[in-house]
């Protein structure tokens, strides 16, 4: 009665196909978690069948109850799905539950990514001016530091990123060599 049951059991739950995985096993997770949300479907399906109406409901008066913890406690003893996770076997970063191993759609995301430095290395660029609190006097004192670099965000400063990559003086630019004469067609952008 008992494997005979559990076959009952199992082609009764893959009927409901929410409570497949893509492989078309069970999956015990998702089956307990309904479970515990006395989800209206599952306790239909377990209902419409003798054998688990017998099993996992008790009738009050004309109403049945179903006995959640009777259910999940056969779940585990009998291993309805053979795992407890709907994860593979294998260790790994996923995007979209698929392995990044498994796919072509991988992107390197680090901060400022979306920005563009507008650099000051040199001295020759200028200087900032800035003020600074000076305790002994009790009052601000101006400063002069050489330019810091700026990062321009592509959403809060388009106008300054577009003006920093649209093409300066030089234009049409050719290279020559005692082989050919070549058109240059990338740039270097030095500001």
């Amino acid at each position: 009665m008992s494997t005979n049951f559990k076959e009952t059991l199992i082609s009764l739950l893959k009927s409901d196909e929410r409570l497949l995985d893509k492989d078309s096993e069970l999956m015990g997770n998702k089956i307990q978690d309904l479970a515990d949300k006395t989800d209206e479907k599952l306790i239909e399906l377990l209902l419409n069948n003798d054998n688990t109406r017998d099993k996992f409901f008790f009738k009050v008066k004309e109403v049945f109850v179903f006995k959640t913890s009777d259910f999940k406690f056969y779940l585990d003893e009998n291993k309805i799905n053979n795992s407890y996770t709907q994860y593979e076997n294998r260790i790994g970063l996923t995007s979209g539950g698929k392995f990044l191993k498994d796919s072509n759609d991988v992107v390197l995301d680090f901060p400022y990514k979306d920005c563009i430095l507008e650099g000051g290395q040199s001295s020759d660029e200028g200087l900032d001016l800035y003020f600074e609190w000076n305790e002994n006097n009790q009052h601000y004192i101006e400063k002069t530091t050489s330019r810091k670099e700026i990062f321009f965000n592509q959403v809060l400063a388009n106008d300054e990123i577009d003006r920093l990559f649209e093409p300066k003086a030089l234009a049409n630019l050719k290279k020559y060599s005692y082989l050919n004469e070549k058109e240059i067609t990338y740039w270097l952008y030095i500001l």
